[in-house]
């Protein structure tokens, strides 16, 4: 159980390396549209040249949609830095598994990896409106089992390495 548990929260953190990377990307680009469009308008005056009316109307959607997206870009970014310290923590986690340590570690990295995955359906759910599928419910399992799966096998290695019990003192025979 905690080879597989090891495995699966390997697994699950690969996967969650990839989604940081995709919040991280997706905060930087919605907090920095607006930006984007001041300086492309300041490089053109500069050069002598003026927007084009469809280049202004472009410009101007960019900066619509990215002020009505300016509160979801810290929370993506949050989000993904959280997800990058849960890779790390499920990997260490992995590997105390492997080498049945640190029992309380991977109880810790076991939990922050369930959280993860809850917390990635609702910020998937409620900050950026979009409908959870099957694939992001797939995906989440990982993340899921691997995490219970961590938490029995922590609970394995303190049994195994938990001293036995000492016998009561037998009583003197008459």
């Amino acid at each position: 159980m905690r080879v597989a548990a090891g495995v699966i929260l390997i697994i699950a953190a690969v996967m969650n390396l990839f989604a940081a990377f995709g919040y991280l990307a997706s905060g930087a680009l919605v907090g920095g549209a607006g930006k984007l469009t001041t300086m492309a308008e300041e490089q053109s005056r500069k050069q002598g040249r003026e927007l084009t009316e469809e280049q202004k109307a472009s410009f101007a959607q960019l900066n619509d949609t990215s002020s009505k997206m300016k509160n979801v870009a810290g929370p993506l970014m949050g989000f993904g830095v959280f997800l990058l310290v849960t890779v790390g923590t499920s990997i260490a986690g992995a590997v105390s598994l492997f080498r049945r340590k640190a029992v309380k570690f991977v109880m810790v990295a076991a939990c922050l990896a369930i959280a993860a995955e809850v917390l990635s359906m609702v910020v998937v759910g409620a900050v950026l409106r979009l409908p959870i599928g099957f694939g992001k419910v797939l995906f989440s399992s990982f993340g899921l089992v691997g995490g219970v799966l961590g938490i029995l096998g922590a609970r394995q290695i303190a049994a195994m390495s938990a001293e036995p019990a000492v016998a009561p003192p037998v009583a003197a025979q008459m």
